[in-house]
């Protein structure tokens, strides 16, 4: 599944988790311990969860169009330091397509 989490700046964080439970249940458990709890990143969020080989594709192409979507990488409303899919991985335009398939395209395919 992915989630955001709000910064205290109005930035947002995405990232993605898996497990055992319900969205909801692994979204908090995943923020126990988050490294941006510490920055102040909080209201942690679920986007979007789906189950199976093809979720967990889409999920990782749904993180990285919900970077690119807040502006990418870089831009000051984003507060991840690096890309979901780099954009070397050969996999990226699977992951984009898979995410379109499965939740709709919400940003370019930003890899090469």
């Amino acid at each position: 599944m992915t989630y955001t989490l709000e910064g205290p700046n109005g930035q947002i964080y995405v990232g993605r988790t898996s497990g055992f439970g319900t969205p909801e249940q692994l979204v908090l458990k995943r923020y126990s311990g988050h490294h941006m709890k510490a920055k102040g990143f909080k209201n942690p969020k679920v986007d979007k969860a789906i189950q199976g080989i093809h979720g967990k594709m889409a999920i990782r192409g749904r993180e990285q169009q919900l970077i690119d979507y807040y502006g990418g990488i870089g831009n000051p409303k984003v507060a991840n330091s690096i890309r979901g899919v780099s954009k070397l991985n050969p996999g990226g335009r699977v992951f984009h397509m898979q995410s379109n398939l499965f939740f709709g395209n919400i940003a370019p395919y930003t890899g090469f």
